[in-house]
């Protein structure tokens, strides 16, 4: 059942979540037991944000953190839901929602790929709180985020 819910989250977040095909990016773990997720992408034209400098634009250094600490969100959802119907838990990870995130650029995004990091610090029944870190191929952190997310 475990891996089932892992699927579905991949799928809902790879397939049906179009942004995320504009960003490329992948999903390099989703840990069950601890919630820990990884992301990465490779950095494209298309991502830049300062042409003059090649760097990524921090709108989508933005996303990325968003999004990696939702895939922890979803982890834990479905682990509060855990033993409930498949398609149950499908329906409440949908739901679930960023309402407050704050995110601090700490270097220029340069790199021709990046990883980004989360992992759950507080989740309770309908809150989750994730600390999430975007590094370069160098293992440069050029980002770091704490987000809030409402589970369904």
């Amino acid at each position: 059942m475990i891996e089932a819910v892992l699927e579905k989250i991949k799928t809902y977040y790879l397939e049906m979540l179009p942004f995320n095909k504009v960003l490329g990016i992948g999903i390099d773990l989703l840990d069950y037991e601890t919630g820990d997720a990884v992301t990465g992408f490779n950095m494209t034209k298309d991502l830049i944000g300062n042409s003059t400098m090649g760097i990524l634009h921090g709108g989508v250094t933005a996303a990325v953190i968003d999004l990696t600490g939702g895939l922890s969100a979803l982890i834990s959802c479905a682990k509060f839901h855990q033993g409930k119907p498949l398609d149950v838990i499908e329906k409440k990870l949908i739901s679930t929602a960023t309402i407050d995130m704050r995110v601090d650029y700490l270097r220029p995004g340069k790199g021709s790929s990046f990883c980004c990091k989360s992992r759950i610090i507080r989740a309770g029944s309908r809150i989750v709180v994730a600390k999430i870190d975007l590094y370069n191929e160098k293992n440069t952190r050029i980002a770091t985020g704490t987000a809030t997310y409402l589970i369904g």
